[in-house]
């Protein structure tokens, strides 16, 4: 597919974009609680600026379905398993539509319960490592990725509320907590294919001759 290497390249950059507009966002709004207010309120009528985070959710969000399209096809031609590969691009694309439906619709807009679909980055690490299982050229990045699946799994399972580790004052660390530990897999796992996209379109070696 033509833009395979640009759409994970720009997997590799849509996670920045996440943090940088979180971490701007953030510090132009006095007196905000990361602890006990969620991520969403960043761009809610009570922020002073919330165009910062609305529009930065969404150029972020566009760069995640990109991203997502680069997963699909790089999965598909490294491992061959075609289905697998589809589901692990849908759940990269899908944390990019979660992000650009944050934007869109502004907290508290009951609407903006659609940027849930973003959750789907929980299982994308799982598919990226089904899809790549048994390659050799890709075994580390297997690995890493359904390791990183369990670890997502039991930072969500806190997150929710199971055995009450979360308290009200700190349920924005979670949240902020479980979306880094998403994205930060999504940078690692675009620049790993991307460089195995890269090889393998490198042209052979001529053979020696004598």
């Amino acid at each position: 597919m033509r833009g395979t290497g640009a759409f994970l390249k720009i997997g590799v950059i849509a996670p920045a974009i996440m943090v940088a507009d979180v971490v701007v966002a953030q510090r132009l709004f006095p007196g905000f609680d990361a602890g006990a207010q969620f991520i969403s309120e960043l761009g809610g009528p009570k922020a002073p600026l919330p165009e910062v985070f609305n529009y930065g959710m969404m150029l972020a969000g566009l760069a995640g379905l990109l991203a997502g399209a680069g997963f699909a096809h790089a999965l598909e031609e490294a491992g061959g398993r075609r289905v697998v590969s589809a589901f692990a691009g849908l759940f990269v694309a899908l944390t990019g539509l979660g992000a650009f439906f944050a934007g869109v619709f502004h907290w508290p807009d009951p609407m903006h319960r659609a940027c849930g679909v973003g959750l789907g980055i929980q299982f994308a690490p799982l598919f990226a490592a089904w899809a790549l299982w048994g390659k050799p050229g890709y075994r580390r990045l297997a690995n890493f990725s359904l390791g990183w699946f369990f670890g997502l799994l039991l930072v969500f399972a806190l997150l929710t509320g199971v055995w009450n580790v979360r308290t009200g004052h700190d349920v924005g660390y979670w949240q902020r907590g479980h979306a880094f530990l998403g994205l930060l897999w999504l940078a690692i796992a675009a620049w790993t294919l991307e460089k195995g996209w890269r090889a393998s379109l490198a042209p052979d070696p001529a053979p020696a001759t004598a």
